[in-house]
């Protein structure tokens, strides 16, 4: 093997060129991506009442297919509640809109908006305005007059997620989707009877093993339950996704025990 200090001089440029190359090859990708925020409606300084919302007019240049994402901060803390989420962007220019809404009382004096890459979901340009907004949590006395451009980039967002949604709804499905989407749905019901049926008749260690899924899937029934009260729409979410792992878990217990033969049966 040659000794270091011969490779060295060879090394040495060689890394720094590697590296100069790869900091200009992101430099020109994330120059080809840019935002601008335009302006706010309202103006800042501001004062908002419950779910009222501050729109931003934000401009973009991107050669490839985005979506505008935003954060608020107060001193440094990200208090993000509310927002509008985005739908793809396309290649081009244009502007977007995009809004915080607030429920209880807050504090913005910054915020950060970026494009997002729809392929690869990382950020590839930022912009970052100061801001002095105010939300009371309290309902508005009167609704605010909302500025004409607001409506117009309502209405294109509005245009832009129809499109998105119907291209969804008419590409090909797998044959599997319409089956995980039952087995998900009948997995709720059937699981807690399952749980409660081996929990009911199992002794030893097979109870001990029934019983792992019992604590976690509490838990999110009482969570499920409470956001059910609370007004959600998408209270069984997480009860979707957890019952039929759950359920699985507790059929291939049943089917082992039943393997080996055990003197009880479920």
């Amino acid at each position: 093997m040659p000794p270091r200090h011969l490779l060295s001089p060879f090394i040495s440029p060689t890394l720094r060129f590697v590296l100069f190359l790869l900091l200009f090859v992101s430099a020109l990708a994330c120059a080809e991506v840019s935002v601008r925020v335009i302006e706010g409606d309202p103006g800042s300084p501001a004062t908002l009442g419950h779910w009222e919302e501050y729109s931003l007019r934000i401009a973009y240049e991107t050669d490839r297919p985005i979506r505008v994402r935003g954060e608020a901060y107060s001193a440094g803390q990200r208090v993000t509640s509310m927002t509008s989420g985005s739908p793809r962007y396309d290649p081009g220019t244009g502007e977007a809109l995009f809004w915080f809404a607030f429920t209880k009382p807050a504090r913005v004096d910054h915020i950060t908006v970026w494009a997002e890459d729809e392929q690869a979901h990382v950020p590839v340009a930022q912009a970052d305005v100061k801001v002095s907004l105010t939300w009371t949590g309290q309902q508005p006395a009167a609704r605010r007059q909302k500025a004409a451009w607001v409506a117009r980039l309502q209405a294109e967002r509005d245009r832009r997620h129809r499109e998105e949604a119907q291209a969804y709804a008419n590409r090909p499905i797998p044959w599997w989707e319409p089956v995980l989407f039952m087995a998900a749905g009948w997995s709720i019901p059937l699981y807690f009877i399952v749980q409660v049926v081996v929990l009911w008749r199992w002794r030893g260690g097979w109870r001990i093993a029934a019983a792992v899924p019992a604590v976690p899937m509490l838990l999110i029934l009482g969570h499920a339950i409470f956001a059910f009260f609370a007004g959600s729409n998408i209270f069984p979410l997480i009860l979707i996704f957890t019952c039929l792992p759950a359920l699985i878990y507790l059929l291939v217990l049943v089917a082992l025990r039943r393997f080996r033969r055990q003197p009880e049966h479920i």
